[in-house]
């Protein structure tokens, strides 16, 4: 039914159905909203009972607070409401970046209130009914229309007392003039309704709050000592390449003194004498060959000086180079029928000179 056409109209303070009272004026039915004279059209074959306004009228709330009206009649009647399940995640972050979570909530349930009240006037707000139980009251809406009343539910949560929704505005013209299905909807169906504000889920939030807060108090603190413990063991695994650099350090120096005792001692000594280009690459070639002929095609090239040390040296026999590192290879047994052709782009010599512009110790040359 649209337009005019009213489900439910009141009469002597009882809400009731077009097929519940006489035909036409003799229903003696008003409208639950301007309370003026109704209409009851309940003989026709081709739609269901309904009610219209005696007159033309501009009356558009008649439907709405029929049904409303008709909600908190059965309320009071039955002396019994199903209220909504209540559910809600409560989350504390962690320092660790984590987080700590716990659900809480109740299921749905229906109460038997001792006593209902219908439209109580709650300072400038009146509420469509209000329940009490055992001391403690609750505020009941009736949802009879989509538009939104985000202000009267706002002003709602800020009372202290717990308070529900029940939405209606959903129903057809066949379930409102269904008894039962009416019934239902209003009394017992769990899906229709919500909270607006619950004292009993706020409690339940605030205790698994605080219980979190301590929980996370513990991770926190065990995390932050998990994280000293951390640092602490990086910063030592930090300071061993130090160590290790310090030793290899000292080492070093001792192996250039060695080297340099070596040089006197054989009158090879190298730290003053410039090389040209050919020279050190004369120098190179020839622990290139000593590598073939003495140490079965093994050598350790210096990434400095580019000669070749012993297979297995620390240091470089030669350069005074305090970065430059030994890398193992092999050489072919036919180096020196192939060398020459090997020097035709060869860079080695270049890089010697430009990384260990002088040795300590020159390699013998045969």
């Amino acid at each position: 039914m649209t337009g005019l056409a009213i489900p439910l109209g009141e009469r002597d303070g009882i809400m009731l159905r077009a097929y519940e009272v006489e035909n036409g004026l003799r229903c003696g039915c008003i409208c639950p909203a301007c309370r003026r004279p109704l209409v009851a059209a309940n003989q026709g074959e081709k739609r269901l009972p309904y009610f219209r306004h005696a007159e033309l009228d501009e009356c558009s709330r008649g439907r709405s607070e029929g049904i409303r009206r008709a909600a908190l009649q059965l309320i009071a009647q039955h002396q019994r409401l199903q209220l909504p399940s209540f559910a809600e995640r409560v989350s504390i972050f962690l320092k660790s970046g984590r987080s700590v979570i716990r659900d809480v909530g109740f299921d749905a349930v229906s109460i038997v209130p001792d006593n209902v009240e219908r439209f109580v006037d709650l300072d400038d707000l009146r509420a469509h009914a209000r329940l009490s139980l055992h001391g403690h009251n609750l505020i009941v809406r009736i949802k009879c229309s989509s538009r939104q009343e985000h202000e009267r539910k706002r002003r709602l949560q800020a009372m202290d007392v717990s308070s529900i929704e029940i939405d209606l505005h959903r129903l057809s013209d066949a379930d409102i003039n269904d008894e039962m299905v009416f019934q239902h909807a209003v009394l017992d169906n769990p899906l229709n309704r919500t909270w607006i504000r619950s004292l009993k889920g706020e409690a339940l939030v605030a205790r698994a709050h605080a219980e979190l807060e301590l929980e996370a108090a513990l991770l926190n603190a065990e995390w932050q000592q998990a994280e000293i413990e951390r640092i602490e063991a990086a910063a030592l695994v930090a300071a061993r390449p130090s160590e290790q650099q310090r030793e290899r350090l000292e080492a070093l120096a001792l192996h250039h003194e060695a080297q340099r005792a070596l040089a006197r001692t054989t009158g090879r000594g190298g730290e003053g004498i410039e090389h040209t280009r050919t020279q050190r690459e004369a120098l190179i070639v020839a622990t290139m060959f000593q590598a073939v002929r003495e140490w079965d095609g093994l050598g350790a090239e210096c990434s400095g000086c580019r000669l070749v040390s012993p297979p297995g040296s620390r240091f470089c026999h030669y350069c005074a180079s305090d970065t430059a590192r030994l890398r193992e290879r092999r050489y072919s047994p036919d180096l020196e029928q192939t060398i020459d052709q090997n020097k035709r782009c060869w860079s080695s010599p270049d890089e010697s000179l430009l990384w260990a512009s002088r040795l300590i110790l020159l390699p013998y040359v045969a």
